[in-house]
């Protein structure tokens, strides 16, 4: 009752392993999205120590929010362990939330900022309505358009394969003097291995105070393949297209002997 006719967009933001977020989500979003909104979630999946139990469970939710969402977005925990392991707990966990609240901030400030390119909320419906498993590139460099993208597709805590993946919104950013060959460089980088009629819109804008910074964000629809996007998915399958096994998961990057405080960059 409260969801109806109040908001044309829901993000949803929750972890999945206990009770509230696994159970609720699904429940949130179904509800939303009979009331004509479009319903992205965005969840953080349990550590491997955790145990098969946990795990079975959060992904049993994910499946479940998979179903009833426009497209959801999953963050796994365990990158923490490559990324930040030296880190106080606390200081740890407020990387994620960052991220998430980067996130956000990234999907609303590229539909609601004027750009040179404008993305609106009809373009975000459009890559995203029955987008299935999505996930999102963020990257940043003032090193030229080839570092920006190795930046967003090698960024430790937001790194799946977005091979095959049937949609792309990219929202390219710079500072006054970025070319137009910078941004269609960024954009043709980021979408090479995707499929070759997906649906990709792209956006940019310039800003002074980014000199000669430019950032890229980017959400990625269909991710794992067309499988993903039927009604009812195996548990494992979705765990393996999304990395979520201990025996799926990649290091690629920093090992844990490597990684320390210094390594990460604030969003700020």
């Amino acid at each position: 009752h409260l969801l109806a006719g109040c908001t044309p967009r829901l993000l949803l933001a929750c972890g999945l392993d206990g009770g509230s977020g696994t159970g609720i989500a699904p429940v949130v979003a179904e509800e939303a999205k009979a009331a004509g909104a479009l319903v992205v979630g965005i969840v953080t999946t349990p550590f491997h120590v955790e145990r098969n139990h946990r795990k079975s469970r959060a992904l049993e939710g994910l499946e479940a929010l998979r179903r009833v969402a426009d497209a959801v977005l999953v963050l796994d925990n365990n990158r923490l362990l490559d990324y930040v392991p030296n880190l106080p707990v606390e200081e740890a966990f407020s990387i994620m939330d960052q991220l998430v609240a980067e996130i956000v901030k990234g999907i609303v400030e590229t539909i609601t900022l004027p750009s040179l390119i404008n993305l609106d909320f009809a373009d975000v419906r459009t890559i995203m309505a029955d987008g299935g498993v999505t996930m999102m590139l963020y990257g940043e460099s003032d090193r030229g358009a080839e570092e920006v993208v190795h930046e967003a597709l090698n960024h430790p805590l937001l790194d799946v394969d977005v091979t095959g993946a049937t949609g792309a919104l990219v929202h390219v950013t710079g500072g006054p003097y970025m070319t137009l060959e910078a941004a269609n460089q960024v954009v043709r980088l980021l979408t090479s291995r995707i499929k070759e009629d997906a649906n990709v819109i792209i956006g940019a804008r310039q800003d002074p105070a980014f000199g000669d910074t430019i950032k890229v964000m980017a959400i990625f629809t269909g991710v794992g393949g067309d499988e993903m996007r039927e009604p009812r998915v195996e548990i494992d399958q979705l765990a393996e297209a999304l990395s979520l096994r201990p025996n799926a998961a990649r290091h690629n990057h920093t090992s844990r002997n490597e990684a320390t405080p210094q390594d990460f960059r604030r969003f700020d």
